[in-house]
């Protein structure tokens, strides 16, 4: 008696492996981004939200809790994750998501756990919480400088709805430049 054929067993190994290389590829990082901060929560909670988005378009809790990257929790509200296009599609049209895109590493980050070096990742509980949060204004009121680096201003990355009024703190102006008028800058 003589074992499978090597045409049989070769299409089904080269079929699997097409399969399981075309679900990985579909896989990819994508941003979404949710807002203003709802009002002082922990990083727990926070973290909590974004599982739970997560698991209205994942099969499971553990592929929802899997697929985080990254959650934003302290300058923005939002999280990185690996999705599918489809996955995205369907965050991106649930009323508590602003947008989901693709994420595109152009750059290395100088700074990548600025909350971690002064060691307020998770430490802050209690009076400390709710003096460093009134101190902080929740990110209300912070100027935020950007050094030319090839960007365009046009990208959707520089847009400032949902922002409050300019801080009248602030003395800068909007410079123009080549290929780049007053028309470019937001507020």
């Amino acid at each position: 008696m003589r074992g499978p054929s090597p045409y049989l067993v070769l299409p089904v190994f080269f079929l699997l492996f097409c399969f399981t290389a075309s679900c990985n590829e579909l896989r990819r990082v994508y941003i979404v981004y949710l807002g203003e901060h709802k009002g002082l929560r922990t990083g727990r909670e926070i973290l909590e939200d974004h599982h739970s988005l997560l698991r209205s378009v994942k099969n499971s809790e553990e592929e929802a809790l899997n697929s985080v990257v990254y959650s934003y929790k302290h300058s923005i509200n939002g999280f990185a994750a690996l999705l599918t296009e489809e996955e995205a599609t369907k965050l991106s049209e649930m009323e508590q998501v602003v947008s989901a895109f693709p994420g595109e590493a152009r750059w290395s980050p100088h700074t990548t756990r600025s909350w971690e070096f002064i060691m307020q990742e998770e430490g802050l509980q209690g009076w400390e919480l709710e003096w460093m949060t009134s101190k902080a204004k929740l990110g209300k009121e912070v100027i935020v400088g950007v050094v030319d680096s090839g960007v365009w201003p046009e990208s959707q990355s520089f847009g400032d709805a949902g922002m409050g009024p300019i801080p009248e703190r602030w003395k800068g102006i909007c410079q123009e430049g080549d290929a780049f008028d007053s028309s470019n800058c937001n507020k």
